[in-house]
């Protein structure tokens, strides 16, 4: 059984999803929850205490499922073009609204400025920089002292991209070993889901592909997703296109667009 994230600011859904899997599959294998901006977009929340309030009952459901300490649940920036110095105070103000048990990771843009204040973050939340879309900013970013680093092969795939290539490349790297993983969200169908699993991956899953896994995949044949050793390996970087990092820019946009409302609240409370 392959390890995930529930990818959803809605610790009801997950709930309800975890009724339906837990006589099937070990609550170890859930490593948290992952949300964005757009995921409290979706719960209609807008404002900073509410996504303050919403975190403690995220970390609750998945202390909850795990009934142990091991679990996190990820909070993203709520705008890419936060300037260092407030992403670290964004770290250090919202990593308390926690339920004591479960912490909070952040999620941060895979650039230069704040990836620089990785070591920083690490003291107060440990850090998943989001939204990468090719293989040479992820490798990048794992220069960096980064717990995860996000890929997003269903969008990807989307726009024509080889997200298998990079996804490969990039996982050659990972047999290193230096407590790194690599995240793969945005799958759109079963298929999706079951290669980022047999690469290695840990994916993040989102209500549309719960669907497909209820409605046409089964919960047993989840419970048996593993990893398998790839065959082949990639002696080359697969090509990276304007079409990579446009899809990158894309991702950000549309989560600022989400989060601006939040970022404006928490930079006049601390400007007071």
């Amino acid at each position: 059984m392959v390890d995930f994230f529930f990818d959803t600011a809605d610790e009801k859904y997950v709930g309800d999803i975890w009724d339906k899997l837990s006589d099937h599959v070990d609550p170890r294998h859930v490593r948290g929850i992952t949300t964005n901006p757009n995921a409290f977009k979706k719960i209609n929340m807008f404002n900073l205490s509410e996504w303050e309030d919403q975190l403690v009952k995220l970390c609750e459901t998945v202390t909850n499922i795990r009934k142990d300490d091991g679990g996190v649940v990820y909070v993203q920036c709520p705008v890419s073009t936060m300037h260092p110095d407030y992403a670290l105070d964004w770290a250090k103000h919202i990593s308390s609204f926690t339920d004591g048990t479960t912490r909070l990771g952040l999620k941060i843009p895979p650039f230069k400025p704040i990836l620089e204040k990785v070591n920083e973050i690490n003291r107060h939340m440990e850090v998943n920089v989001t939204g990468v879309s090719d293989c040479s900013t992820a490798l990048n970013c794992f220069s960096y002292p980064v717990k995860y680093v996000s890929m997003i092969p269903g969008r990807m795939e989307e726009k024509g991209i080889d997200a298998k290539s990079h996804v490969q490349f990039v996982n050659q790297r990972m047999s290193v070993g230096q407590g790194q993983d690599m995240i793969t969200g945005s799958m759109r169908t079963i298929e999706g889901l079951r290669w980022v699993s047999e690469y290695g991956t840990v994916p993040t899953i989102g209500s549309r592909v719960w669907d497909l896994i209820f409605d046409e995949m089964g919960v047993e044949e989840f419970a048996a997703l593993e990893y398998k050793d790839q065959d082949s390996w990639i002696k080359f970087s697969p090509h990276i296109s304007d079409t990579n990092t446009q899809l990158s820019v894309d991702f950000f946009e549309q989560m600022d667009e989400c989060g601006i409302g939040v970022f404006d609240q928490f930079f006049d409370q601390a400007s007071k």
